[in-house]
């Protein structure tokens, strides 16, 4: 996988689908909307709008948000992910990625409550913030990586 950017980030949840989207070079996220089940909006429909924005976007990769199991309702709530994965990855033929998005979501409503927000008004908002979280977390070890293995091969004594 030469070049994995931009990658759209989804922070998933049996409703809300927090987006968020990396720059082209893989250095800053961005939150980018949530998308919701409703009553005439359901997964397959969820699914193809996550297929177009991919496209218009011309996203290289996906990187989907996975809990820690630590109880049987992370387990479900992982199984119901691995779903989804495979729903996606078969609408858009572009390979996923897992980060682990464990506090994500309390980040993203610390963040919200320092900036001066009122949390219930900002639902809508911390899904993708959620998402944002976890994808720079994932751009920011990727340049860690990079990082010690450049530095590695630059020292003389290596």
């Amino acid at each position: 996988m030469d070049n994995i950017y931009p990658i759209l980030a989804i922070d998933y949840g049996k409703k809300h689908f927090g987006l968020s989207i990396s720059d082209n070079k893989g250095i800053i996220a961005s939150p980018l909307e949530v998308l919701s089940i409703t009553k005439n909006r359901n997964i397959k429909i969820i699914i193809q709008e996550i297929s177009e924005i991919c496209k218009e976007y011309n996203i290289k990769s996906i990187l989907i948000g996975q809990p820690q199991v630590f109880s049987e309702n992370q387990n479900r709530s992982k199984k119901n992910i691995d779903h989804f994965s495979r729903l996606i990855k078969e609408n858009t033929n572009i390979p996923i990625l897992f980060q682990d998005e464990s506090f994500s979501t309390t980040e993203a409503q610390n963040m919200l409550r320092f900036s001066g927000q009122n949390i219930k008004n900002t639902r809508n908002k911390i899904d993708k913030i959620a998402a944002t979280v976890f994808l720079q977390e994932f751009l920011n070890s990727k340049k860690k990586r990079k990082w010690k293995i450049t530095t590695y091969l630059k020292c003389p004594w290596l």
